[in-house]
């Protein structure tokens, strides 16, 4: 039997389902940390001499879950921004710096370029600096202009050996999945569950479960691309409150007793 004073650990797993359906629609492994919280507002009367408090109460509670995803998960970023992940040819962006063969003066693309995106420029010596744009047509007799063949881009002579810069957008692979963010859309109510572990006074380990009824992800939406380091996406979401057995509950938090938590493993007692 676990002990009543017990210290609270990582959150091994949480789930977040359809409210409506229960459909899954992402899973979590270990996430950076988890918050429930709630707050409300107090309501104080005064009176008497000096107007000295003489009740204190409390009104219109409101809860949070608050998390912090290590890893993404872009069915987690389609939910949060209320947007399904679709999968299939999208249309992407690359910017290349090409050495033209000194031979051929041919450049390589890595992809076929859709029809009219595909920009060409001419780069300094150094390798960086943009110089003038060459434009499409017959290189043979204009030395700012190129041909192109499926990913072969020809350049005039002059630009044999040297450097030239591309931009242009191409279908990707099959199943490549999109994640788009409109001005419209946004999320729904979903239902999350989860699971840490709690170790008590004696050292024993207990898983501890949590429920959150109806969760409404919240609208802000931020990922950072930085250098070195790995791209940490927040979940949080509002709460509000679902009838629970007659009660109007935001979330259950439940100490399991008869399991023993074992490194991520659950087994009975």
């Amino acid at each position: 039997m676990a002990d009543n004073v017990f210290a609270i650990y990582d959150v091994v797993d949480f789930a977040v389902q359809d409210y409506v359906s229960g459909d899954l629609l992402f899973v979590v492994d270990y996430a950076k940390s988890i918050t429930l919280k709630t707050e409300a507002e107090t309501l104080e009367i005064h009176g008497g001499i000096g107007n000295p408090v003489r009740i204190t109460t409390n009104h219109s509670r409101k809860a949070a879950f608050e998390s912090v995803l290590p890893l993404i998960d872009v069915a987690a970023l389609g939910t949060k921004l209320g947007r399904k992940v679709t999968r299939g040819k999208q249309v992407a962006s690359k910017t290349e710096l090409l050495s033209v063969d000194a031979a051929t003066g041919i450049a390589e693309l890595s992809h076929n370029p859709e029809v009219g995106t595909l920009k060409v420029y001419a780069v300094a010596d150094n390798g960086r600096d943009l110089q003038n744009e060459l434009k499409l047509g017959d290189p043979e007799d204009d030395t700012g202009e190129y041909s192109i063949s499926a990913e072969r881009i020809t350049v005039n002579e002059e630009l044999k050996g040297k450097h030239i810069r591309v931009i242009y957008r191409y279908k990707t692979e099959d199943d490549t999945p999109l994640v788009r963010v409109t001005s419209e859309d946004f999320s729904e109510v979903c239902t999350i569950t989860g699971e840490g572990y709690r170790e008590d006074e004696s050292g024993n380990k207990n898983p501890v479960s949590f429920i959150c009824y109806r969760a409404k992800p919240t609208p802000e939406f931020e990922i950072t691309f930085e250098s070195g380091t790995a791209t940490e996406v927040p979940f949080n979401c509002d709460l509000s409150v679902d009838i629970v057995n007659g009660e109007s509950v935001y979330f259950d938090i439940i100490p399991i007793i008869g399991e023993t938590w074992r490194g991520g493993e659950v087994s009975s007692e």
